[in-house]
C-alpha cells in the first residue's frame, strides 16, 4: 500500500517527541534535580541563650558564672564545597552571637546528591559520621511518614524523625517534622568551649546555683571523696521542629532548642548539675519569607520540568502520530484511458444561426 512521504515524516517526529517526553521525566529530571554544586544558602535565626562564663568560673566569680536569657542571633551558611559524582561535600556552619560572645559551630558532611542522606566520603576527605541520615536539609518531595533519620552533631548520634502533619508557611504547604536527641556531648568543637575539669573548691561556691535536689546529694562525705580537680562530662539534649516545603524539601522555618548540662561523677552515681549552655531560637520572619520565595521559584521549575514539558511533548507527539496514520494512504492513480479521454478536446456546440435549414418547402 503506498504511503505518503509526509505521513512518514509526521510519524517520525511524533515518535521522537513522545520518547523525548518520557526521557525528560525519567532521565533528565532526576539528573537536573540533584543537589547543585553551586548551592550556597544563608539563614538567620533569633532567640535567647544561657551561657557559661568560663573565665568567671575559673576565677571563682560564681555570681557571674551563668548568663541567662541573653539575646541571640544565629547565622547559618549551607554550602556545597565540592562534588564527586553523586556525592556532595557540604559545609554546614553556624555562628552564634550571644551578647559579647561569638561561638562557632562548623560541620562537614558527605551527602548523596539525590536523597541528601550521609554517605561515605571520597578518600582523603574528613566528614562527620552521618551515614544513612539527614543532617542539613530534606530531599525533593519529602515523604509524609516517620521513615527518615537525623544526625545530631552535638551527640554524633542518629535518631528518628517523626512526621507530625501539614501546616502552612508564607503561602507554602509544609510538612512538619519533629526531632529529639539526648546523649553525651561528642562534638569536638563544642567540647573545646567547655572546661574538662573543675577545682573542688568551686563546687561549694556553685552550690547556690544548683537545684535543691542536687545540693542535697553533694554531702561533705561525697565532696571529700571527689578528686581534685573534678572531671566533668556533658549531656546534650536537642529538640527541633522543622517546617519543610512539601514540594521542594526546603526547610522554610525551624525552631531549635538545645541544652548542655554539666555532670559530675560522684562515686557510683552521676550528678547532673546545671545547664552550661542553652539555646532557643527560630528562623527570623525575613528568612522565612526568603526561603519560601526560593521554594516557590524552585517549585515552578520542578512543575515545568516534571509535568508541563513532558505532557506537552507527549500530547503533540500523539497528535502528529494520529495525523500521520489518518492520512497515510496516497490517492488512487487515475487509469490511462480515462485520463486520455478526459484530456481529448470536446467539439464546441454549433451556433444556431449557422445551422442549415433542411425542412421541406411548403
Amino acid at each position: 500500500m503506498p504511503v505518503r512521504r509526509s505521513s512518514i515524516v509526521l510519524a517520525v517526529i511524533g515518535i521522537v517527541l513522545i520518547v523525548l517526553g518520557v526521557l525528560i521525566s525519567f532521565v533528565v529530571v532526576p539528573i537536573a534535580t540533584k543537589l547543585p554544586g553551586s548551592t550556597n544558602l544563608g539563614v538567620t535565626y533569633s532567640g535567647t541563650a544561657t551561657l557559661l562564663n568560663s573565665s568567671a568560673l575559673i576565677s571563682g566569680d560564681t555570681k557571674n558564672v551563668i548568663a541567662t536569657n541573653v539575646p541571640t542571633t544565629v547565622d547559618r551558611r549551607l554550602k556545597v564545597t565540592s562534588v564527586h559524582g553523586d556525592t556532595a561535600i557540604v559545609s554546614d556552619d553556624l555562628t552564634i552571637h550571644a551578647g559579647s560572645q561569638t561561638l562557632p559551630s562548623n560541620h562537614t558532611y558527605a551527602l548523596d546528591r539525590t536523597t541528601l542522606e550521609g554517605v561515605t566520603a571520597p578518600p582523603g576527605i574528613s566528614v562527620e559520621p552521618s551515614r544513612g541520615a539527614l543532617s542539613s536539609t530534606f530531599p525533593i518531595g519529602p515523604r509524609t511518614d516517620s521513615s527518615y533519620r537525623y544526625y545530631d552533631s552535638t551527640t554524633r548520634g542518629i535518631v528518628p524523625i517523626s512526621y507530625a502533619g501539614h501546616a502552612s508557611r508564607d503561602g507554602r504547604t509544609v510538612n512538619v517534622y519533629k526531632i529529639a536527641s539526648t546523649g553525651a556531648v561528642k562534638d569536638p568543637g563544642l567540647l573545646k568551649l567547655l572546661p574538662p575539669a573543675l577545682p573542688k573548691k568551686l563546687i561549694a561556691g556553685l552550690a547556690p546555683l544548683l537545684p535543691a535536689a542536687v545540693q542535697a546529694k553533694i554531702t561533705p562525705a561525697i565532696l571529700a571523696a571527689l578528686p581534685d580537680p573534678i572531671p566533668l562530662s556533658y549531656t546534650g539534649t536537642t529538640h527541633i521542629v522543622a517546617y519543610v516545603d512539601s514540594q521542594t524539601g526546603v526547610p522554610i522555618d525551624e525552631t531549635v532548642s538545645e541544652q548542655v548540662v554539666v555532670n559530675v561523677a560522684a562515686g557510683a552515681q552521676a550528678l547532673s548539675l546545671i545547664p552550661v549552655l542553652a539555646l532557643d531560637f527560630h528562623a527570623t520572619p525575613a528568612s522565612v519569607q526568603y526561603l519560601a520565595s526560593k521554594a516557590g521559584i524552585a517549585g515552578e521549575l520542578l512543575t515545568l520540568m516534571k509535568v508541563i514539558v513532558p505532557i506537552v511533548l507527549v500530547v503533540i507527539g500523539v497528535v502528529l502520530l494520529a495525523v500521520a496514520i489518518l492520512r497515510r494512504r496516497k490517492p488512487a492513480a487515475t487509469p490511462a484511458a480515462a485520463r486520455a479521454g478526459g484530456d481529448a478536446p470536446q467539439p464546441e456546440p454549433e451556433p444556431e444561426s449557422s445551422r442549415l435549414d433542411t425542412s421541406p418547402p411548403r
